[in-house]
């Protein structure tokens, strides 16, 4: 095996079409959501951080070398030539670790996954088939402890806590004497669907049943009701704006900003769901009741699952039920386009095991660099954090 790191998506493009074949059926790590992610977050140099372009992008690149045995970079591991590999055969690409370099005074070089923070990235991981994954972990493994002065501390929240790749990752660096500290990271939840919608309703209690059924015959199947979803370009704009409106008018209904109150949150999602729609994995939905859009969706879809990624209400026709009539659409959707999953995402809100969600652990993970000042920097920070805590709750009690 051969790894290679790249610095600047330029050097990635070669491998847009490989990178979705090894990053699955999953939107969030799709060349498209984190490439744009990268535009938007990695090189705003005016984003609220520690320091304008205090980012460097760290991808990982594994490849076979028994497949092609072309020359490879100084930032190469296993290599025979110092020349710079300009071009590689895409499909002797195996894996791919999708990071990049925070730079923090305290806590020195964070190697972070992209997607991650404020965007809520789901399912991130260590990208490659499953047949190769372990030789791809290895790999990874190896070139990181090999270089294990470009960072301190990996840092992952919200990992699939079995069946993942970097779940062998991490076990593999734990054996290379690099430390390994896991916590229970939230929760998500997601409902297996049946064939049919007769077959959804007979996994509800009764009375859901009984609901869900009276619903879609007293509103969802009259003429006061349109469910549309967005299906080109030219209805992109109208939807997405009734959609955000929705949304934010809920959340402050509730106390809350709205994810929309963030400038990048905004220009992102806009950017990347135009792009999803072209290749036909956003779903993208309004639902009208009497002539007044009062919901509306923002999912997106994989060849097996719907991924729910956020939604819209309208605060002053709760009564209605406009987030229940707009799931009943998008499950009769999904079960009608063949999707297995309904993936609702990290969470608790209480409407999720109703719908018969089942929830799924999540792990957070932090690596700590096998060198001594990564570790003398792991404990002053963790010191830190302990303080800190301890005085907080020192005048909590004193209050």
């Amino acid at each position: 095996m051969r790894v290679r790191r790249a610095t600047e998506f330029d050097e990635l493009l070669l491998y847009q079409q490989r990178w979705d074949e090894l990053a699955g059926d999953c939107a969030f790590r799709t060349w498209t959501w984190l490439n744009t992610w990268w535009k938007h977050y990695g090189l705003d140099t005016n984003r609220n951080h520690h320091t304008p372009n205090s980012w460097q992008l760290y991808v990982l690149l594994v490849f076979d070398d028994t497949l092609d045995r072309g020359t490879c970079s100084e930032n190469t591991t296993s290599c025979s030539s110092s020349s710079t590999v300009q071009h590689r055969n895409p499909q002797t690409l195996l894996g791919i670790l999708p990071c990049y370099l925070d730079f923090w005074p305290s806590r020195g070089k964070l190697l972070r996954l992209l997607g991650d923070g404020e965007v809520c990235s789901e399912h991130l991981d260590l990208l490659c088939h499953k047949d190769s994954s372990d030789v791809v972990a290895t790999a990874v493994a190896d070139y990181l402890v090999a270089h294990a002065s470009d960072w301190d501390v990996l840092v992952a929240s919200t990992m699939d806590s079995t069946g993942s790749n970097f779940e062998s990752l991490t076990t593999l660096l734990g054996k290379q004497h690099a430390w390994v500290r896991q916590s229970t990271g939230l929760t998500t939840w997601s409902i297996r669907l049946p064939d049919s919608w007769e077959a959804y309703l007979a996994m509800q209690s009764k009375s859901h049943r009984k609901q869900l059924r009276q619903l879609t015959s007293r509103v969802l199947e009259t003429d006061r009701t349109v469910w549309k979803v967005v299906q080109t370009l030219s209805e992109f704009d109208t939807a997405w704006e009734y959609f955000i409106d929705l949304h934010q008018r809920r959340r402050e209904s509730l106390g809350e900003p709205g994810c929309f109150a963030s400038p990048q949150w905004a220009n992102f999602h806009r950017d990347v769901a135009k792009q999803l729609l072209e290749s036909g994995k956003l779903r993208l939905s309004t639902l009208s009741l009497d002539g007044r859009v009062i919901a509306a969706e923002y999912h997106f879809v994989g060849q097996d699952a719907v991924y729910v990624y956020q939604g819209g209400l309208d605060p002053e026709r709760a009564d209605d039920e406009p987030g229940r009539l707009s799931m009943i659409r998008c499950i009769q959707q999904a079960i009608a386009e063949g999707r297995k999953e309904f993936d609702l995402l990290r969470g608790d809100e209480p409407y999720k095991p109703h719908w018969r969600a089942e929830p799924r652990t999540t792990m957070n993970v932090e690596i700590v660099s096998p060198r001594a000042l990564a570790r003398w920097r792991s404990y002053s920070w963790n010191g830190l954090r302990w303080a800190g805590r301890f005085v907080q709750k020192c005048a909590s009690l004193l209050s």
